[in-house]
């Protein structure tokens, strides 16, 4: 890894966080991913400025998380992330994170479109000059399959709320994850902290706006979805 294009941040576990047992929230750890890929492209010269001349905007497309071990509050972590070259329009982007003793104890795999806000289309041929400033390839991956229930539960009808929306204007990516675990029973969230987790996203959910959250019990976890107008918003499948 010495050699990979990365961008390196130390953090200590805050107790917003955690959950109620003092373990990291798989909102967090999604939040920290997000955190990191932002802190790198600035770091590279490509801000929020940048990004608005060239009318480009990077939309979070899926992403997959792993704890090996759940931090805690007040912890102190190792954040690495390395990012990888569009591969048919997708950026994978890999966020590795180790505790004191140097031990990978949570990583995330997130995959980025970049897309054209002038005519919303994916490029699938990036602008070689921001494309050349990763990796040609990240050999690591998670599994980013969703396994579907059968049978699913209505847990009631969600707004795209103040809390929950971010400065893109609609529920943020991370806070799905947070969405899904309140839809659960409690019973399903008490029986431990959470060990994986893969999300989709397929159409976002405008502040004003809401959804309505089903869940259902599958073969290796449980999967939790959003629909809106008739149209998924989001699909995530926990494991414990």
């Amino acid at each position: 890894m010495e050699d990979w294009v990365k961008y390196t941040e130390a953090v200590t576990v805050q107790e917003s966080d955690v959950d109620y047992r003092g373990l990291m929230k798989p909102s967090a750890l999604l939040r920290y991913a997000e955190h990191m890929a932002t802190r790198h492209s600035h770091s590279k010269g490509m801000g929020d400025d940048f990004f608005r001349a060239n009318h480009l905007a990077y939309l979070l497309g899926k992403q997959a998380l792993q704890f090996q071990r759940v931090p805690q509050k007040g912890e102190k972590l190792l954040l690495t992330t390395l990012p990888e070259r569009s591969r048919r329009g997708t950026n994978k982007r890999i966020l590795q994170v180790e505790d004191t003793a140097g031990t990978v104890i949570a990583q995330v795999d997130a995959r980025w479109i970049l897309v054209d806000t002038e005519t919303g289309r994916i490029l699938r041929r990036p602008p070689e000059q921001l494309d050349n400033l990763w990796n040609p390839e990240i050999p690591y991956e998670l599994p980013q399959t969703i396994h579907k229930a059968e049978t699913l539960t209505s847990a009631g009808i969600w707004p795209a709320s103040y809390s929950r929306c971010d400065i893109n204007g609609h529920i943020n990516n991370a806070c799905y994850l947070d969405i899904a675990c309140d839809a659960l029973p409690l019973e399903v969230i008490q029986q431990g902290p959470i060990r994986s987790a893969a999300v989709k996203y397929h159409r976002e959910v405008p502040l004003g706006q809401e959804m309505e959250v089903f869940w259902g019990k599958t073969e290796t976890g449980w999967y939790v979805m959003g629909r809106r107008e008739g149209q998924a918003s989001f699909e995530l499948e926990y494991q414990w």
